[in-house]
């Protein structure tokens, strides 16, 4: 589980979700994925990629890919926004 301070994570997620205003996808994608850093325990940042434990069951791997269906119908996925957030974060951490 990610130890995140809760409002460094808020800063970073509105960062992102003002520079996707206007794309409803990408804003579902960063709320989800704000959500899911601060409740799922399985998710694991290697230092180079995002290894979440999906509610679906998934296993993936995201850092600027995914392995989700909607990365491959290519459309916005949280686990991509969640491991663009961590980056973010530990950069704005230093």
């Amino acid at each position: 589980m990610l130890n995140l301070d809760e409002g460094r994570i808020q800063q970073v997620a509105q960062e992102a979700f003002n520079k996707v205003s206007g794309s409803r996808r990408w804003e579902m994608a960063i709320a989800k994925a704000k959500q899911q850093l601060e409740d799922n325990p399985y998710i694991h940042y290697d230092g180079h990629a995002l290894l979440i434990l999906s509610p679906s069951g998934e296993i993936y791997s995201a850092n600027g890919t995914c392995q989700c269906k909607a990365y491959r119908n290519r459309q916005p996925c949280w686990h991509r926004a969640a491991a663009r957030l961590v980056v973010r974060y530990s950069e704005a951490s230093h």
